[in-house]
């Protein structure tokens, strides 16, 4: 692909300053109806060392109100970030709607930087651009629109620019030994790159190769096509009233999944007390071994109202250290996390290398309580199990840590029961809501969409453990006993 591009290409002085005065014109424009729209847009400018991407990065910011965008420089990760999977510091940066983000350099140059250097990096360069491909279009799907550049020069014209940089006592510092050395690789690079772009031109994100040796070419040749894409999407009769686009998703197969809500024996308190103490100290151990070795983990609880969340998270807690976990509640959405993609919310709370995220409900909300209640569209919960599945996926790739899943459930009539008995009980009664008895009555609907959930995200890398939980202190162990058993494979 990079190879066939004539790099000859260039624009006269007169012709460039008069289109790009226009240019930046309309996309003014275009920028105040996105926002109007609440459309959010990404552009990825990428290409090799000295090819122009700050240069350009700079003519398209002056096209746009600086109130509605943000520049994202990438370069190496920080310390936090290297403690995260690949994708996280990403996910953090994609833009709410109505607003746009650009990427001088993103995932892209990164994948190829941390990619490349330690025995392996084919499988692991793959296992990326699958994690990018998933990436892009859920952002896609949710009505994101995804720009990206590179920018190509010849061999010959980068060492011109790198000496010039060089000998320039104001430039001088942007030469490092890394670019050099990168440049000498310029040969083995180039069908790395090559591969890269073609195995990430998707339909939804689809890639831009701009002959760049000269700058004023490379200007106006991105800004036609930024302007073109953004035009396209807001008179697109395949979007809807608020320009999302209409997407097609494919719904994993279903596995199915049994639900019991009472154990096979009977429990009592004291025959679960002394195995929960048993079960705390292994946590507690295995807890120092994850964070000594750095492997992060996730817990996942889910189950019917009243099902016993809170208690199994506090038993599941008690004798670990606070400082390498945290317990992460869930509720609605606020205003502003409304403005982003839903799995945003959650990502961003992933743990540290070494830390365990304990999440009392979860993602799972777009496809239980989201959907029952009719808070998303059903295309928009359709496309969820496939969503949900490459995020835990990646996740566990990723970071080199794990993932536990619980869905607890209770009957009905025992949910009944201690629905009456927090409304009895005044140190109980704030667990009680109208919400809990109006989501009652709707058993089966939500029966339905758990049924459903458990069986499109019981996944090989993030199965569901249902725990049948009428009796609580059954529930506790063997929630416990999961988790260490878990831990134990990890290491």
């Amino acid at each position: 692909m990079l190879e066939n591009l004539d790099l000859s290409k260039q624009i006269d002085d007169k012709e460039f300053e008069k289109t790009l005065a226009s240019f930046r014109e309309e996309l003014g424009v275009l920028q105040r109806e996105l926002r109007d729209r609440n459309i959010p847009t990404i552009i990825v400018i990428e290409g090799w060392n000295a090819s122009g991407i700050t240069m350009v990065t700079h003519a398209i910011l002056q096209g746009l109100d600086p109130r509605g965008f943000t520049l994202h420089a990438t370069d190496n990760p920080n310390d936090e970030e290297q403690l995260r999977p690949f994708l996280w510091r990403f996910w953090l940066r994609v833009p709410n709607r109505g607003r746009f983000a650009i990427f001088a350099r993103s995932w892209y140059s990164r994948t190829l930087a941390e990619g490349t250097r330690k025995l392996g990096w084919k499988n692991r360069l793959q296992n990326r651009i699958d994690a990018i491909k998933n990436f892009e279009r859920q952002l896609r799907d949710d009505g994101t629109i995804i720009i990206k550049f590179f920018l190509h020069i010849s061999r010959e014209e980068q060492k011109v620019r790198l000496t010039e940089r060089e000998k320039n006592p104001l430039t001088a510092w942007l030469v490092t030994p890394s670019i050099w050395d990168f440049h000498h690789h310029y040969d083995d690079y180039l069908p790395v790159i090559d591969d890269l772009i073609a195995k990430t031109d998707t339909k939804h994100a689809p890639w831009t190769l701009v002959e760049a040796t000269d700058r004023r070419y490379a200007i106006i040749k991105v800004y036609s096509m930024v302007l073109k894409i953004l035009r396209k999407r807001l008179e697109s009769p395949d979007a809807d009233k608020n320009g999302e686009p209409k997407v097609e998703f494919v719904k994993p197969p279903k596995h199915r999944v049994k639900r019991h809500p009472a154990p096979k024996t009977s429990f009592t308190k004291n025959d679960c007390q002394e195995k929960l103490n048993t079960l705390q100290i292994d946590m507690l151990e295995l807890h120092y071994i994850l964070f000594k070795r750095k492997i992060p983990l996730i817990i996942v609880y889910e189950g019917w109202d009243a099902a016993g969340k809170g208690g199994n998270i506090t038993r599941t807690a008690r004798y670990m250290n606070p400082l390498g976990y945290d317990v992460i509640p869930i509720s609605a959405p606020n205003d502003y996390e409304k403005e982003h993609h839903y799995l945003w919310r959650f990502i961003r709370h992933y743990p540290r290398a070494g830390h365990i995220a304990i999440f009392d409900r979860s993602w799972y909300g777009r496809v239980l309580v989201e959907r029952v209640e009719g808070f998303c569209t059903e295309t928009e919960w359709q496309r969820a199990y496939q969503e949900i599945n490459e995020i835990e996926e990646d996740y566990v790739n990723a970071s080199g840590g794990g993932l536990v899943k619980f869905w607890l459930e209770i009957s009905k009539e025992e949910q009944l029961r201690r629905f009456r008995q927090r409304e009895e009980d005044p140190l109980k009664q704030y667990k009680i809501t109208k919400e809990d008895w109006r989501n009652r009555r709707k058993w089966d609907r939500y029966a339905e969409a758990v049924d459903e959930m458990l069986a499109r995200t019981n996944t090989p890398y993030a199965p569901w453990t249902v725990i049948e939980s009428d009796n609580k202190w059954y529930a506790r162990v063997r929630t416990l006993q999961t988790i260490v058993s878990y831990c134990n494979s990890l290491l």
